[in-house]
């Protein structure tokens, strides 16, 4: 479930207040956890692919805001929904790549989406595979 505007706003609150703090443009795992199969929710940046999410990160390393980084994404794809902003409980299976995102790590990982928020309330979606940007937790370049 993606998110603009308003509702993106009232999501970010909703699981600021239920799950702890993370950065708008960053999907966590529990602290401490970081493994495969760890169960995580967040607020943040998915794509449909790999390639999407590396795409992302370098409009970002050449100075693009977050907005700006997805709708040039998903621009040159031609499809309004290649990455985007959204609110998901997530089971973290495979980190696809490492990279430097301003002067820190991320990582590119394939998820399992299991639940999206819509701005009113969770529910559980079927299987859907994306490809997430995640920071990694203390370690900064």
């Amino acid at each position: 479930m993606r998110f603009s505007g308003r509702t993106f706003t009232v999501a970010a609150a909703a699981v600021v207040l239920g799950f702890g703090v993370a950065q708008a443009d960053e999907l966590t795992n529990p602290p401490g956890q970081g493994g495969k199969d760890q169960m995580g929710v967040g607020i943040g940046v998915i794509c449909n692919t790999t390639e999407q999410a590396e795409s992302y990160v370098s409009l970002r390393n050449n100075g693009a805001e977050l907005t700006l980084a997805v709708n040039s994404v998903n621009a040159k794809e031609h499809d309004s929904l290649a990455c985007g902003v959204a609110a998901v409980a997530f089971q973290r299976d495979k980190t696809m790549a490492t990279k430097n995102q301003n002067g820190k790590l991320v990582s590119i990982v394939r998820i399992n989406v299991l639940a999206g928020f819509d701005g009113t309330k969770w529910a559980r979606v079927p299987l859907m595979v994306q490809y997430a940007i995640i920071e990694d937790e203390g370690v900064a370049i």
